[in-house]
């Protein structure tokens, strides 16, 4: 095996699905980021029989599909006034393709990648599977601290999973300056930019156009996560890298998935405003009904719940209780070595009577502690 292969972290429930497979009853997922809604565009609403054979079945290009990237320029310009080009949009398998294609093509190995943590888990295992070193910041006032001549690039995500966080403009301001004083890229991961509820969403891109690379997803803005379609926005040097990793990588993105994600970009307006007041309701109603603390989110899809009243520095005996009752949420491990003590409940990914009941199975875990 190689040194990346060991290295990239396994999944983080495998421990606490031993204790999920004692539970005789119906298990609630709250660990994953996903939703419950029908999404914005589904493929059986698609006329497929209309279209041509070489519509849909011969390779298409490795930018992505001609139509697709005109619409995500005018919506790149009109939503985040960024003024971009087809030159800098390359279409990808998801965001995590994006990302793992923007680190590969941006760091050498052994070059370091600062994360603003708590961080997404899987952008750690991709600066490591690229022999790149991630480092860990808790706060922005960190950040320049922990630069150093290998230091590459930041990333970000705002609004942040799994907290929920999102930069104000000051911070915006504070990140670029500090990006700009050491000749650093910035990694924006923009994926929940339509769930936001009482802040609104900054693209850095607009301040920093010239060193910013940003990811987005018809998974979480459409509800389209199987159907693995996402995009980066860059400096036309950067898309340019980023084609020939894609090219060697998957070479395409299959046609008729972006054809269902064209469809929700061009018509999905109405999703997600209903989509935005579903999320904000359920936001309120898990928190009011939570027993452990957590901060309230200003956007995203998580409740980022500090259980160490009941577990300590690591919250990972609570949660092994709480999947032994048919529930799962994620541990704070997954997403930086200082954050152990929370964990993230996903609000969104089951309806209202499935959220109600799996937050009554955790209270009823809390109320047996002394």
């Amino acid at each position: 095996m190689s040194t990346s292969g060991k290295a990239v972290p396994a999944s983080i429930f495998a421990r606490l699905r031993e204790h999920l497979a004692r539970f005789p009853g119906d298990f609630i997922p709250l660990q994953i980021g996903d939703t419950h809604l029908a999404p914005a565009q589904a493929l059986h609403e698609i006329d497929w029989a209309a279209m041509a054979p070489a519509e849909l079945y011969t390779y298409g290009t490795p930018a992505g599909w001609d139509a697709l990237v005109g619409a995500i320029v005018d919506k790149a310009r009109t939503k985040n006034q960024l003024d971009v080009t087809a030159a800098n949009v390359q279409v990808t398998v998801g965001t995590t393709h994006a990302l793992h294609c923007a680190v590969q093509g941006l760091c050498d190995p052994g070059d370091e990648l600062i994360l603003m943590t708590p961080h997404w888990p899987l952008i750690r295992g991709i600066a490591i599977s690229h022999h790149v070193t991630p480092i860990e910041v808790l706060a922005l006032a960190q950040v320049e601290q922990a630069i150093t001549p290998r230091t590459s690039a930041i990333y970000v995500a705002s609004p942040n999973n799994p907290d929920g966080a999102m930069l104000t403009s000051a911070m915006v301001d504070e990140l670029v300056q500090i990006a700009r004083a050491h000749d650093l890229w910035i990694i924006s991961d923009e994926v929940y930019e339509d769930y936001t509820y009482e802040l609104p969403h900054l693209s850095v891109a607009a301040c920093a156009p010239e060193r910013t690379i940003t990811t987005f997803s018809f998974a979480k803005s459409y509800a389209q996560a199987g159907l693995r379609v996402g995009y980066a926005l860059a400096p036309e040097a950067v898309t340019v890298a980023m084609r020939k990793l894609v090219n060697h990588s998957v070479y395409n993105v299959p046609v008729a998935m972006q054809r269902a994600a064209f469809g929700a970009l061009r018509n999905g307006a109405g999703f997600l405003a209903s989509a935005r007041d579903r999320y904000r309701a359920a936001r309120d109603r898990a928190r009011a009904r939570l027993l452990a603390p957590s901060v309230m989110p200003p956007g995203g899809a998580y409740l980022w719940v500090d259980f160490s009243r009941w577990s300590g520095a690591d919250c990972m005996p609570v949660l092994e209780k709480i999947a032994a009752q048919g529930v799962l949420v994620a541990p704070g491990s997954a997403f930086g070595d200082e954050v152990k003590s929370h964990a993230r409940l996903c609000f969104t990914g089951v309806d209202e009577r499935r959220l109600d009941e799996g937050i009554d199975r955790i209270n009823g875990v809390l109320a047996s502690y002394p």
